[in-house]
C-alpha cells in the first residue's frame, strides 16, 4: 500500500504518541504483578461489569481453559473474584474487586505521569481539539477490546524504532 506523506506522518506521530503511555501501562501492570495483557483483560471486565466466566472469555476471544487460567491469575493478584450466580447454580460469575477497580482507574498514577504533563501543557483549546480528533478516531472502528485476540498474558509491546522508521 502506497501511503501519502501526510498518511505516513499521521501513522508515525500517532504511534509515537501511543508509545508515550507504554511506560505508565507497564508500571501499572507491574504494581499489581500482572502483564500488560492481563491489565487489558481487567479493563475489559471493568466494561462488562459482573459477568459469567464464559461471557468474559468470549469477549476476550479466549478458549475455556485459557480464560480459567486468566481468572486464576487475576484472582491471585486480588483484582477479580469469582461468585456464584444468584439465579443459576451452574454459572460462575467474575467481577472486579476494589483493588481491580483501583487498577483500572489509577487516577493518581495517571495524573502524575509524563503523559499527563505533556497533555496538560497544551492550552484548553488544543486539549479540546485533541479530544475531538481522538474521539473521531475511536468512533471509526471496532471497540479496541473487541479487536484483541490471543492470550492476554502475552505482553504487548510498543512499536520498535525500525517499525516506526518503516512508515516514514
Amino acid at each position: 500500500m502506497d501511503l501519502s506523506t501526510t498518511q505516513r506522518r499521521t501513522l508515525r506521530t500517532f504511534l509515537l504518541a501511543v508509545a508515550l503511555a507504554e511506560p505508565l501501562q507497564q508500571e501499572l501492570a507491574a504494581s499489581h504483578g500482572i502483564s500488560l495483557g492481563d491489565l487489558h483483560a481487567v479493563r475489559v471486565l471493568s466494561r462488562l461489569g459482573e459477568a459469567p466466566v464464559s461471557r468474559y472469555g468470549a469477549e476476550l476471544r479466549l478458549p475455556r481453559s485459557t480464560i480459567t487460567n486468566l481468572v486464576d491469575r487475576l484472582e491471585r493478584a486480588g483484582l477479580v473474584e469469582r461468585v456464584a450466580s444468584p439465579t443459576d447454580r451452574r454459572v460462575t460469575l467474575v467481577r472486579l474487586t476494589e483493588t481491580g477497580r483501583e487498577a483500572v482507574e489509577a487516577r493518581a498514577r495517571l495524573a502524575d505521569s509524563d503523559v499527563a504533563r505533556r497533555l496538560f501543557a497544551l492550552d484548553e483549546a488544543d486539549q479540546a481539539a485533541l479530544v475531538e480528533l481522538l474521539e473521531r478516531v475511536l468512533a471509526n472502528g471496532p471497540e479496541p477490546d473487541a479487536a484483541a485476540e490471543g492470550d492476554p498474558s502475552d505482553d504487548s509491546r510498543p512499536a520498535t524504532a525500525a517499525e516506526l522508521e518503516s512508515i516514514r
